[in-house]
């Protein structure tokens, strides 16, 4: 028996870790999506190290529940078991794979793992990459055939903010309060015109190697401006945990002009939206500078950023130097000198990723799926005969009343059709069926509430349906029937696990095998 996900207020528990050498990453990603689904009525837990609690700052004042595991505890699934069961678990952490997340099956109704490795198998429900240029296919084998995979920039789980101030930089005067040097932290002074101070040479480059910057690569990057010479304000961003703190604090005194230290930055894109360069990791924060375009000089400072540096590069969406004081000066003495570059980096950015990543997968999460009704009936008729709807079927004919609801009568009562309703908060998004072909295959088709378009609903709804459906009925063999001109709804399947197999006559088609086990 499959216990029924609550709809009253879904409860998710998170797994995330962090230190000074693993860096906060993949904790402030957690934080991220959880403030989006608070903000949505889910209750959200953190479970963590107490090493967790001391490095990140941003915990003493997030709106979660945060759990101390005990000693030791950090991969035992048991000590997650202890806790009341979620509706959802969302694991981001390295050291956790498959074998982890099999053992929590019994105890919470969906998984969502968060990973940019591709490296290891996973049982999750979804699995989200964000890193640039990677693709569903890239876990082919590593998660189960109904697994959802969001791969690319477009699902970034990017604090709200960001969204909001790209409305207004760089394109518009900046909305944002820009602090005055040597101000303290948070404090904002008069609205900056972006435009302007760019045309006036009055530019501010920030320096931003992450919270705790373990390899120290924000030395070399002000032994880099000290060496450039260029003249212009400078501000260095460091965790209060960050292990070298004190000695980039006396090194950027030094600078000339000296630069500003800011130490746990409760406002980031106030501060990124009141400068006009950065040097920056190729972490998460790197798409918060590309959501806003905000040209950058990228480092690589840990092996899991390679892939993401290498995409940025190709995507012409930043410049990467290594991590040597000649090359980063060199590099930022040419960018510092050439709007055109910087403004075409910029351009480059912002078509990657628009900051909303968090707010959809929020949504995803809080989907629910149940047996369709007669009561069902006119939203489905309504759906069917939408003109879009029509355009991108096989049959574009228009359904007539009369036809359709002896056609759902007949469907509701054959045991061999399993047609689900999609519902978010009471409200109707989309329809999935399913037709047996023969024992153990089925034929797929979906359905998007017109109004639900465009909100990536689609790949949700296909995924939580198919998992409803093996878990009832068992492992199957799953077909569709696609318009070869209807990308959109191919790009679903594909990040569903479907393979095209063939087309002919305008149609492609596609097949997606039993779900294989994971070990």
């Amino acid at each position: 028996m499959i216990r029924a996900m609550s709809t009253a207020s879904p409860s998710v528990l998170f797994r995330a870790d962090a230190s000074p050498a693993m860096g906060i990453g993949h904790v402030m990603r957690c934080l991220t999506l959880a403030a989006a689904l608070t903000e949505r009525g889910s209750h959200c837990r953190l479970a963590c190290t107490h090493e967790t609690l001391r490095t990140v700052a941003a915990l003493r004042h997030a709106a979660i529940e945060v759990v101390e595991l005990p000693d030791g505890a950090a991969c035992d699934p048991a000590a997650l078991t202890a806790l009341p069961a979620p509706d959802w678990v969302v694991i981001d952490h390295y050291r956790l794979g498959a074998d982890y997340e099999r053992r929590l099956r019994p105890w919470a109704e969906r998984i969502l793992v968060i990973d940019d490795l591709a490296d290891r198998r996973h049982d999750c429900d979804i699995l989200l990459d964000q890193t640039v240029g990677r693709r569903a296919e890239s876990y082919a084998g590593l998660v189960p055939a109904s697994a959802l995979v969001l791969a690319g920039p477009a699902h970034a789980l990017l604090r709200p903010g960001f969204a909001a101030a790209r409305r207004t930089y760089p394109d518009e005067p900046c909305s944002e309060l820009r602090a005055k040097p040597g101000a303290p932290c948070g404090a904002k002074a008069k609205p900056t015109d972006v435009g302007a101070r760019r045309l006036r040479g009055d530019m501010r480059i920030l320096v931003s190697l992450g919270g705790t910057d373990p390899l120290n690569a924000t030395a070399t990057v002000l032994d880099a401006l000290a060496a450039a010479d260029l003249g212009i304000a400078v501000t260095v961003v460091m965790g209060s945990a960050a292990p070298a703190l004190e000695q980039v604090r006396a090194q950027a005194a030094r600078l000339r002009p000296p630069a500003e230290l800011a130490v746990d930055v409760a406002d980031m894109v106030a501060l990124m939206t009141s400068c006009d360069l950065a040097v920056g990791a190729a972490g998460t924060s790197a798409l918060e500078r590309c959501c806003l375009g905000l040209p950058t000089l990228l480092l690589v400072i840990a092996d899991n950023q390679r892939e993401v540096a290498a995409g940025l590069a190709q995507a012409g969406a930043a410049v990467v130097a290594v991590l040597d004081a000649a090359d980063i000066a060199g590099k930022l003495a040419d960018l510092a000198g050439d709007a055109e570059a910087r403004r075409r980096l910029a351009e480059q950015g912002r078509m990657l990723c628009d900051g909303a990543g968090a707010g959809r997968l929020a949504d995803l999460m809080r989907l629910t799926l149940r047996p369709a009704t007669a009561g069902d009936g006119e939203e489905l008729l309504r759906w069917r005969n939408d003109p879009v709807t029509r355009d991108n079927s096989l049959d574009t004919a228009e359904v007539a009343r009369d036809h359709h609801f002896a056609w759902l009568e007949r469907a509701l009562s054959d045991p061999e059709r399993v047609l689900l309703i999609a519902e978010r908060d009471g409200v109707k998004l989309g329809m999935v069926r399913f037709d047996t072909c023969c024992e153990g295959e089925w034929r797929v088709s979906i359905s998007v509430a017109p109004a639900a378009r465009g909100r990536g609903i689609g790949g949700a709804l296909l995924s939580a349906a198919i998992l409803r459906l093996e878990r009832e009925r068992g492992p199957s063999v799953l077909y569709a029937e696609i318009r070869a001109a209807n990308r959109p709804s191919q790009r679903i399947f594909e990040a569903c696990g479907f393979r095209r197999t063939d087309s002919d006559d305008g149609v492609a088609y596609y097949r997606r095998g039993a779900a294989e086990a994971i070990y």
